[in-house]
């Protein structure tokens, strides 16, 4: 009898233990993280372009080419290349912490135009990757963007 009873308090013992030690993993705090806004604007030039997967940027200058994404959500071009829009107008994300489109609205024009967007850091560098099918429906151009200084 005395063993079942050393028994049962040793079962006792090792469930309140069990059971009282979650108690002292639980978070004291719950803090809430949020994304950083991603940070878009500025002067961008192009790094690389293909199209159709084919890297083309050795084949021409393309370095000539600015995408002006300015703070007040105006975008100017400089050197127009192929692109998802020709004139000067207003920009915007779809999302400023998490952007996964990037949304053109040129002047003149009723509609918006939206483009994919991937916002890769490289080597400790932010780029922009576009791809875009300008004109010719058969031909996609990925245009990867470097943000540059202003004074360049």
């Amino acid at each position: 009898m005395k063993s079942k009873l050393q028994a049962a308090a040793y079962i006792l013992m090792i469930f309140f233990t069990i059971f009282s030690s979650c108690d002292s993993f639980r978070d004291a705090e719950s803090e809430v993280y949020q994304e950083a806004t991603k940070d878009i604007n500025g002067v961008w030039q192009l790094k690389t372009v293909s199209r159709n997967l084919t890297d083309i940027t050795h084949t021409m200058d393309f370095s000539r080419f600015r995408l002006n994404l300015n703070e007040d959500g105006s975008y100017t071009i400089d050197n127009y290349l192929p692109f998802a829009v020709k004139k000067n107008g207003q920009w915007r994300v779809d999302d400023p912490q998490y952007p996964f489109h990037l949304i053109f609205h040129e002047d003149g024009s009723s509609k918006d135009v939206s483009i994919n967007l991937l916002y890769p850091i490289s080597q400790g560098k932010r780029f922009i990757s576009v791809t875009v099918s300008p004109g010719c429906s058969g031909n996609l151009y990925t245009y990867v963007f470097e943000k540059i200084d202003n004074n360049k």
